[in-house]
């Protein structure tokens, strides 16, 4: 298969992957919370949100604002991913998590390139807040080892961040720790995935920083809104969730996708991004 001919099938395919393709998820999946009622009920929508996961075919999957049960959910309903990511308020297990899932089959996680660090000036030190947000904020990172076709051999570092969506100080700082962080990876020849709910969109200065900086480029063309307010219908707008690579990954199509939930409602307060690579290089 040609590569051409690969990219058009690419973009026919829907929302599985086809061919040779790699296909990318983030996804803020909102947290598990006690005021959400009836299809917004966490309990109620959960098996839909799996079952949208799966269906996607993704071989990485960025998710947000996860608390312990619902990784464990979420874990248990992709048995052929595994996930690397702690919770931000302790590093362990309290508080959301910004876990990074991965295909078992297809890659392994490098032992000594992962990890999460917090949004602050201290980013080794577990809820650390310096920047004027109220909450702690964090980034998951993992280099993964492609271990099958059509990556074996080759390797990718991933980042999947929450910023903050209140504090604009917050936001630039947290793009200026994720660019050097990017500039400082062991393994420059690798190729980048950046993603996560950034509070932000392609207009805002923090995000522009990170596209400015010729590290990170957006595949996105056509404008539509990651805010679902819980409808199912997707709608023009920038978006605030985000999937940014290396420059050296061109042959990509993103796009935004509606995830049907529970009782008529989208499975999320967010609708998922997807980025469907057609060659890794």
């Amino acid at each position: 298969m040609t590569r051409l001919l690969a990219f058009l099938l690419l973009l026919l395919a829907g929302p599985v992957a086809v061919g040779d393709a790699l296909t990318i998820v983030t996804y803020n999946i909102r947290n598990d919370n006690a005021g959400d009622q009836g299809g917004r009920d966490w309990q109620q929508r959960k098996a839909a949100l799996t079952a949208y996961l799966r269906g996607t075919g993704a071989g990485i999957i960025g998710l947000q604002e996860v608390k312990h049960n619902q990784l464990q959910d979420v874990e248990k309903d992709l048995p052929g991913h595994a996930y690397v990511g702690v919770g931000r308020d302790d590093g362990k297990t309290r508080g959301e998590y910004s876990p990074i899932f991965y295909d078992k089959k297809t890659w392994k996680p490098d032992p000594a390139q992962g990890g999460t660090f917090w949004l602050s000036d201290t980013p080794e030190v577990p809820k650390s807040m310096t920047w004027g947000n109220r909450y702690p904020r964090i980034c998951t990172w993992a280099r993964l080892i492609g271990i099958a076709k059509p990556v074996q051999g080759k390797a990718i570092y991933v980042y999947n961040t929450h910023w903050d969506h209140q504090s604009q100080p917050s936001r630039v700082k947290s793009a200026e720790l994720m660019l050097e962080t990017v500039k400082s990876r062991t393994h420059k020849e690798d190729p980048v995935i950046l993603m996560g709910d950034f509070n932000a969109t392609t207009d805002n200065p923090a995000i522009k920083s990170l596209l400015d900086s010729g590290l990170v480029v957006d595949h996105g063309k056509k404008q539509t809104s990651t805010s679902s307010r819980w409808k199912e219908d997707l709608v023009p707008g920038l978006r605030i969730d985000h999937v940014f690579t290396s420059p050296g990954i061109r042959e990509a199509v993103l796009t935004v996708e509606s995830a049907p939930g529970a009782e008529g409602h989208a499975a999320s307060d967010h609708h998922p991004v997807v980025l469907r690579i057609a060659a890794f290089p």
